[in-house]
Parts: structure tokens; sequence; C-alpha cells
């Protein structure tokens, strides 16, 4: 378990190397680091092979269509960026839907030529995701965690805005400013719309089901699908720009992402394969250290599935059910406790984003960096953003005591 963990480091340096070095396409170097961690982490050449490609589909059932989509509506309408007020709101909308990739690749227009922006987007939706309900991933761990969604909701929201703009904040001493001043227009209703479809989607997937349940629940998972989105921004795209453009529907800049994308989702599911992430949150958890942690614990008990495995649920899942016998025993069992326990595991859900994630090459791509400056960029900063939230959290506990 130890060594499979310390191997991810080794397999990110090592994928840097393969990409920057020997200028392999980064889906090949992906490809090469899965086995390669896989080998050494004592898989059988079998079960690795098996969980890369589950992975990969997975990735690409999920995200591939609308990678494809966000890029052909950037060729098809939007050539300029959005303006910085209009980067945030859009930040946090995609936030809100069911999707962080999904949204993020959809907004992939909102970044064009404009670096700062773009990873600005990406922060954002991060930690709007992480934190504010109807996202599943703060709908998820106030279920798990037996926590009321209004009060939940209350504490979390200003807690992601903090969150958000330390991201920002990051990003000022790291990217220069971006010399186009972005534009707003009716254009972008082809990228808007689909959001909101995503946004009502994640609503109606709530427990409460607010949108109805059977076929109801049904209708709008289904409308909220990679096909439909991608069809629906597509169309408005062709019929916002008032022409055919068969020369731009064939446009294949957008291959390379599609393949990194899958290849992300693929590693990730080699490393969740070894069952270092759980194993070693329920290490840290059933330490002597454990009892006294308050709300650390959920918050690392999350921040370990999400480093080491890539996928922000699956971490908020597993580090809900790990977390919510012992709130008792952290001083976290009444409500405005267990609303900040499932807040402070969609904190840990934000750390670290990285090689192992689809979000972290959607994002790179959008801000045009390289591997070994996305780590810098967006893998420090969205570990400030989680212990900046954490840290507001600890602040609202001792004001709520």
């Amino acid at each position: 378990m130890i060594l499979a963990a310390l191997l991810v480091p080794v397999a990110a340096a090592l994928l840097v190397l393969l990409v920057q070095y020997l200028r392999l396409p980064i889906f090949l170097s992906i490809m090469a680091v899965a086995l390669a961690y896989g080998l050494a982490a004592g898989r059988t050449i079998q079960s690795v092979g098996r969980a890369f490609d589950l992975g990969f589909v997975t990735a690409l059932e999920q995200v591939g269509l609308l990678v494809m989509a966000g890029a052909l509506v950037g060729v098809l309408l939007v050539r300029r960026p959005l303006s910085g007020i209009g980067s945030g709101v859009a930040g946090v909308l995609a936030g809100l839907g069911g999707s962080a990739a999904g949204g993020l690749a959809l907004l992939q227009p909102a970044g064009t030529n404009a670096p700062r922006r773009a990873i600005g987007i990406a922060f954002t939706l991060l930690a709007v995701h992480a934190l504010v309900a109807p996202s599943p991933l703060a709908v998820a761990a106030a279920s798990v965690m037996k926590a009321d969604i209004a009060t939940a909701l209350a504490m979390a929201a200003p807690v992601a805005l903090i969150a958000a703009a330390i991201g920002w904040l990051y990003l000022r001493t790291c990217l220069p400013a971006d010399s186009s001043p972005g534009t707003l227009s009716w254009a972008w209703l082809a990228v808007a719309i689909p959001l909101a479809l995503l946004i009502v989607q994640a609503v109606a997937q709530m427990p409460a089901e607010p949108l109805g349940r059977g076929a109801a629940r049904a209708f709008y998972a289904g409308l909220s699908q990679s096909l439909p989105l991608a069809v629906l921004a597509l169309a408005l795209a062709l019929l916002l720009s008032r022409r055919w453009q068969p020369a731009a529907l064939t446009d294949t800049s957008w291959a390379p992402l599609l393949l990194a994308v899958g290849a992300a989702g693929g590693l990730g599911r080699v490393l969740d394969g070894t069952g270092m992430a759980e194993l070693l949150a329920e290490r840290v958890l059933d330490s002597s250290l454990g009892p006294h942690l308050g709300l650390l614990a959920p918050f690392l008990a999350a921040a370990i599935a999400k480093t080491l495995q890539g996928n922000s649920l699956t971490a908020v899942l597993t580090a809900s059910g790990m977390v919510e016998p012992m709130l008792p025993s952290l001083g976290l069992d009444g409500a405005a406790g267990r609303a900040l326990a499932a807040a402070a595991v969609g904190a840990g859900s934000m750390a670290i984003c990285h090689v192992n994630d689809p979000f972290f090459w959607i994002a790179a791509h959008m801000g045009g960096l390289t591997p070994a400056k996305a780590l810098r960029v967006i893998s420090l900063g969205s570990l400030a953003m989680a212990v900046a939230a954490l840290l507001a959290l600890a602040a609202l506990r001792l004001l709520s005591s």
C-alpha cells in the first residue's frame, strides 16, 4: 500500500519526462505510465489492462462528446474569451451541474487566448462543484453525513467563494494577465443552455426528487446525457452563426485532448485498483490521532482518496462513509457539525487535481499549459484552495460553537 502511494508522484514525474523531453503525445505517455505504475505496484498485466480499458471507456462516455462539442462551438461561433466577470459567473453555473469535467469541456471557448481566465474558470468550477448543492458532490456528502441540505448550503456557499477567490489570487502569481478584454454576446447561448441542462440534471437527481420521480426523473437525466447536450450545443452554434460551415465541422483539433481525457480516466482506474486510497485513509482515521482530528478527519480522508485515485465523487462517497460513524467522537454530531463535516469532505475532494483526473487535462488544454506547468498551476492551486476552504470551515465552527 505504501509503495503504491509513493509511486504516484513518481508516475507524475515520469509523465512529464515522456511528454516534455521525449516529445511523446500526452495520451501515449499516460498509457505508458499506467502500465509501468500497475506493474511496479504488483498488479498483473491482465488486471492493469482491464482497469485501464474500463476507465478509458467510462471517461469518454461521460465527457468525450462534450470535449468535441465545446471545441467545435469555439471553431463555429465563439472566437473570443469571456470577460473576467463573465468567467466567474460561468464557473459558478458550471459547478452546479452534474459533471465538472463535462461543464469545463463545454466552456473551452471561454478561455480562448486567455490562460489566466481559463484556469480561473476551472478553479471556480472546482470550488463550487465540491461544496455547493445541487452539485452531486455536495448532495452526496450531505446525504451520507445525514446533514440538512439547506444548512450545508448556507455554510458551504461562502466557503466556496473564498476558495475560488484564493484560486484566482494564486493565478496572479504564476500566470500573466490576459491581453484580451473578453466579450459577452448571444453566441454564448450555445454553451449556456447545455450548462443549464446539466444543472437541471443535478437537481432532478437529488434524493428529495424536486422535479419528480420515475418517468420525469428519467426524462431529465436522459436529456442531460452527453449525446443530447453535444447535439444541442452544435445545433445552437450553427443556428447562431447564421451560416452553414461544413469545413469547420470537420475540424479535429479536439482529438488529442479527447484521447488524453480517456487515458487519464484509464490511469485513474489503474490507481484506484490498488486499493491504496481507501487503505491509507483508513489508516489515518484509525490512528491514535483520528478521534482528535475534528474537521481535519473528513478533509484528509477525501483529499487522500481524491489525490490517489482522481475521481471526486468516489472520494466524497468513500470519505463520507468512513467518517460518518466517527462524527460523535469528532465533536461533529449536531446539525451544524454534520453540515461542516460534509463541507470538509467537499473541500478535501478539491485536492489534489493532477494527471489521473480528466478535469486536469481539460483545464491544462484550455490554459495552453505544459504538463509540468499544469502541475505547478492547477495541482498546487487546487491544494491552496482546499486548504483555504478548510480554514474557512474551521473559522465557521468556532463562530457556531
